[in-house]
């Protein structure tokens, strides 16, 4: 139950993580085009089957993946909004909006003690849960 209850943050992670790498992705893209139209490369005959030729399909490619995965991390953040419970929301404030544990405590009216005392928990929660799916992958590839 802990689990599933806590699978959004892992889910919201990897969004900002994929977001982050198809950024960086598109730049890279990117600067390489720029290079075949207007740098160093411009001279160099591009092929039809060449990686070059088929850069601005690439970096237009990653761009709806970005737009897809931004989309899929905003309607998280609404599903998320919904959920009831002051873990949900410590680790809302904490790990999406990134607010210190004594602003929490501010906005949601306890004591910042309480805060800190029910995150920490909550880290061990999910850090157990992370050591468990470990050892349980790690007992399935021994099969």
């Amino acid at each position: 139950m802990i689990k599933i209850k806590f699978q959004w943050l892992k889910n919201y992670i990897e969004l900002e993580e994929q977001i982050v790498y198809l950024k960086w992705n598109i730049n890279k893209s990117k600067k390489e085009l720029f290079r075949w139209v207007e740098g160093d490369l411009t001279d160099v005959m591009l092929t039809k089957d060449s990686d070059g030729s088929k850069l601005e399909k690439v970096i237009e490619e990653l761009e709806e993946q970005l737009t897809e995965q931004e989309q899929l991390k905003e309607s998280l953040v609404l599903v998320v909004d919904t959920f009831k419970g002051i873990e949900h929301k410590i680790l809302k404030l904490k790990y999406i909006e990134g607010k210190s544990l004594e602003s929490i405590s501010e906005e949601l009216s306890y004591s910042p003690g309480y805060i800190r005392q029910k995150h920490a928990e909550l880290r061990r929660r999910l850090e157990f849960l992370e050591e468990y799916e470990a050892y349980k992958f790690k007992l399935n590839q021994m099969k």
